[in-house]
């Protein structure tokens, strides 16, 4: 029986295979009408001769089956066009273009290349050799934050490691170094945050930090995005006795924000601040409640509040600030916040005249229009009537705007083409008033949009984001333009960059050069492993 059952399972297997069976296909070759090869020899390994030399400088590349193509080959660094001096059996000299920045090298034949040896370009910006911090996070670093009257800074962002100091105590989220960059342990925050840390501003002797976080230092379960910590990182906490007789360490800082990010956090005098995010309501912790059902259990009140609060320093939520005290709020309770923008909103910009800077993606703000960016005068919360964008955006989002106070001029970025009806692909300058600052002409974007942009004190302004050229010129990512809106001269050297940068912060180097300390989420700068935060001098 088993021998005639294994037979008729391999009849039926060759009745399957055989009824399987359809004409054969011919297909064409997919290489037919591929190109020969160029027989262009050159070992991508070596080292140019020199290694490295700023535009203008002749460069000789060993290399062979050059000549035969002298009339149509070209010669390339990092993409960009070079003139080619001389050509011989078995080298090339070509001169470092003014457009040239450090990365791979290659010869190009009717389109088709041959990479050739990397070759680093000497410009104004390049790697700080002083930074004490080499392997950089490993997370997201979000902002730099100079502490008054000191070369120290505090690190914020999502990371869990800060320059491998990690492997000793932690460095959740947040950290305090030193002028050189490197970790200052000092700083005693404990367990840190358990989320990521966005913003900190100093109000009288404390900081106050915002972030995701519902466990900062010392504490856990009684903080809700917001903290406030002594200037040695811990938690500033009072005792309380529960219904129960109980002793409890609570944070003095009584409120929380909820439903969405606390993002920033402005000092205003030094008894209040003003708290921004997308959150929808604010928190307030009862430790003491005394009806038989809650016992000891902490009863937390809520009251709505949209994305815009001013807290004294108390805790207390400060309902004279964009409040309605006859609103009906949160479970029929009464009192809540001004509507404010009908969309989410970026980090918030304020300056010293009082003004605060609101934008991201929304159309409208209290019930008004308000193409994604209003300012507010900070005294009332109301908006700004020397501001006016006119009709701003041509779509009605905003990436990141920087502000800065030497020149008293915005710096805009975003998916837009035009800003109050002038032309301005991507990247648009602003006067104080809200007006497009004409004097300012951004040039062409390929292959993505800039998300980041950092104006400086000299006029100059970094550029990020997924853009692959700029005018034409290749700038993976990464751009300086000059005041005009062209990119400047010598400061466009570097190479690729593989990453979103979140901030940029203008200090010194240890050897007092004038440098840049960039962050964000990124893990190569310059053609080199840099991991989310690195220092560049800028001369």
């Amino acid at each position: 029986m088993k021998l005639r059952y294994t037979g008729l399972l391999a009849i039926a297997a060759a009745l399957l295979v055989s009824s399987c069976k359809k004409p054969q296909q011919i297909f064409n070759n997919p290489y037919a009408d591929a190109k020969a090869p160029l027989g262009i020899s050159t070992d991508p390994q070596q080292i140019p001769q020199p290694a490295s030399g700023a535009p203008g400088t002749p460069v000789t590349i060993t290399a062979t089956g050059l000549e035969q193509y002298k009339d149509k080959l070209l010669f390339l660094f990092n993409g960009q066009k070079a003139q080619i001096q001389k050509i011989t059996s078995t080298s090339i000299t070509v001169i470092v273009p003014a457009s040239a920045s450090s990365g791979i090298t290659s010869f190009s034949v009717d389109g088709q290349l041959v990479f050739g040896p990397r070759f680093t370009v000497i410009g104004k910006v390049n790697l700080d050799p002083t930074y004490n911090n080499p392997v950089g996070t490993d997370g997201p670093v979000v902002k730099a934050y100079p502490i008054p009257n000191s070369t120290q800074m505090i690190i914020m962002g999502a990371f869990q490691n800060y320059a491998n100091a990690g492997t000793i105590v932690k460095t959740n989220r947040i950290v305090r170094v030193f002028a050189d960059g490197s970790w200052d342990r000092s700083f005693q925050v404990g367990a840190g945050a358990n989320s990521t840390v966005y913003d900190i501003a100093q109000v009288g002797p404390y900081y106050y930090v915002v972030g995701d976080f519902s466990s900062f230092a010392q504490q856990s379960g009684n903080i809700q995005r917001i903290a406030k910590i002594q200037t040695n990182g811990l938690v500033d906490t009072m005792q309380v006795t529960t219904y129960l007789l109980k002793t409890k360490y609570v944070p003095t800082f009584n409120i929380g924000f909820a439903g969405g990010t606390a993002s920033s956090v402005h000092a205003v005098g030094s008894n209040k601040m003003i708290v921004t995010g997308n959150f929808t309501y604010t928190t307030k912790r009862n430790y003491s409640a005394n009806t038989y059902d809650a016992k000891d259990s902490t009863i937390v009140d809520s009251t709505i509040v949209r994305q815009l609060a001013q807290v004294n320093v108390d805790g207390t939520l400060d309902s004279n600030w964009r409040f309605d005290k006859t609103k009906q709020g949160y479970k029929f309770h009464i009192g809540a916040s001004w509507t404010g923008p009908n969309g989410p909103i970026a980090p918030t910009i304020m300056d010293a005249n009082n003004k605060l800077l609101v934008y991201g993606r929304f159309t409208s703000f209290d019930d008004q229009p308000a193409n994604a960016m209003i300012r507010l005068n900070v005294v009332d919360g109301k908006p700004d009537q020397t501001f006016n964008i006119g009709s701003g955006p041509d779509q009605n989002l905003i990436a990141w705007v920087s502000y800065n106070a030497v020149l008293n001029k915005y710096l805009v970025v975003g998916a837009f083409s035009k800003f109050n009806g002038v032309a301005s692909q991507y990247i648009v300058r602003l006067n104080y008033d809200g007006s497009v600052d004409g004097t300012f002409t951004p040039k062409v974007f390929n292959g993505g949009i800039p998300n980041f942009a950092k104006l400086l004190d000299d006029g100059l302004a970094v550029v990020s984001g997924s853009f692959r050229s700029y005018d034409g010129v290749i700038r993976n990512g990464f751009a300086v333009l000059n005041s005009s809106g062209g990119l400047a001269d010598l400061y466009n050297n570097t190479g690729n960059v593989n990453g979103v940068i979140e901030d940029v912060y203008e200090t010194r180097s240890a050897d007092n050069k004038r440098a840049l300390l960039i962050m964000g989420s990124f893990s190569l700068f310059d053609n080199q492993v840099k991991n989310n935060i690195v220092r560049v001098t800028f001369e």
